[in-house]
Parts: C-alpha cells; structure tokens; sequence
C-alpha cells in the first residue's frame, strides 16, 4: 500500500486548540509527510470525548462513503490508555505527545505539542483496506455531546505505487 498525505485541516475548536501550524509537505519525491506545530488550551480530561471515523472516496470527487472500521467515542482518559497506548509506536517518535506506559495517563496535557516528519509505512495498513481518496475525522465531543474540535486528514491510498 502507498500512502501520500494530502491535506491536514482544523475545523473546529479554535478556542481549545490551534492545529493551523500543522501541514503537510513533501519530504522528497515519493513522500509526503505531516510538519509543525499546535497548542492545546486546556487540558483534556475525561470532561472529554473523542472519536475517529474514516471515510471513502474511491475515485476522490468528494463523494464520501463511511466506512466500517473505525475508533468508537471514548472518554479521553480511557483512550489514552488503550486504543492510543496500543498504536503510539507507530508515532510516538514522530510527535510530543504522551507516551503511555504501566502508568495510567490522564489529561492529555495542555500546551504546545509538535509533529516532526510523520508519514505513514504501507505495511501498517491491512491487505482488505481499498485504494482511493480517504478522509479521517477526529472529533472531540464536551460534556454536552456536541463536537468541540474537529480534526481531517486527507490521504491517499493506493495498492502499488501512487
């Protein structure tokens, strides 16, 4: 699988967190990667919820399809200390967010949090996941359930090379 960064956008929670530094950039030829910087306001607690959905456009005109797989909403203590404990070795180098030990983790800090050089290996992908246009969501939802941040990435996807 190859995988190429398109775009990197922040839509909402500007009041929480500022990610407009982040962008994505070719590292070389073949590669594109997530650069830069953010800052979070608060820290996030388990006052917090979020969430990761994915979706399709397999021939990128926009018409999205969403898929299956997904991360379910969880308070943000809770998935600091599973699903993100469980594929932080797939990034941790690359950022300076948390690194999740034994110890249980929680809030997510406040503060100024970076991404250095992130791209994404084909490898970590499965076999069943198709070729197109992708879309991944994260969204953070408040205490009301209403979305207070919403984060997209744009990547394509390709079985071979792009």
């Amino acid at each position: 699988m190859e995988i190429q960064f398109e775009r990197f956008e922040q839509q909402l929670g500007f009041h929480l967190a500022n990610f407009s530094g982040v962008r994505v950039r070719k590292f070389n030829r073949t590669t594109s990667i997530l650069d830069g910087d953010g800052e979070i306001f608060v820290d996030v607690t388990d006052e917090y919820q979020i969430m990761l959905t994915m979706a399709l456009s397999s021939l990128g005109n926009n018409q999205w399809n969403e898929y299956p797989v997904k991360i379910a909403k969880s308070r943000m203590c809770s998935f600091l200390n599973n699903q993100y404990k469980e594929y932080q070795e797939y990034f941790v180098e690359s950022t300076s967010f948390p690194r999740v030990g034994d110890d249980w983790v929680c809030p997510f800090p406040k503060g100024r949090h970076w991404v250095r050089d992130f791209a994404i290996e084909g490898s970590w992908v499965p076999d069943f996941v198709p070729s197109g246009y992708w879309r991944y969501t994260i969204s953070i939802f408040d205490a009301r359930d209403e979305i207070v941040v919403n984060l997209i990435v744009y990547m394509k996807m390709k079985q071979g090379y792009v």
